[in-house]
């Protein structure tokens, strides 16, 4: 397979174990972000299963996920979201 190389020294395609060494992650939290109902992290499936992430796609993604402050969160706003989404269902 060739390596197409990227400014930052590595290959722009990673697989999990690559992708992990990058981003000092578990496999499992990878496979989590990948099979997210909302917003998953973009990858691709190619031959045998394997799974393949773009850095420049993965930088972008966890950049977009910023952590919050647990103060920032509104939980009224959530919980009167929720309710008014199960009066529409019922």
């Amino acid at each position: 397979m060739i390596k197409r190389k990227q400014l930052g020294g590595g290959p722009e395609w990673m697989d999990l174990k690559s992708t992990q060494d990058y981003a000092n992650v578990s496999e499992r939290t990878l496979r989590e972000w990948i099979h997210r109902p909302v917003d998953p992290l973009p990858a691709v499936q190619v031959e045998h299963g394997k799974i393949l992430i773009k850095r420049s796609r993965f930088d972008q993604w966890l950049e977009a996920h910023p952590v919050q402050s647990i103060n920032s969160i509104d939980v009224n706003l959530i919980a009167d979201k929720i309710l008014n989404d199960l009066k529409k269902v019922a």
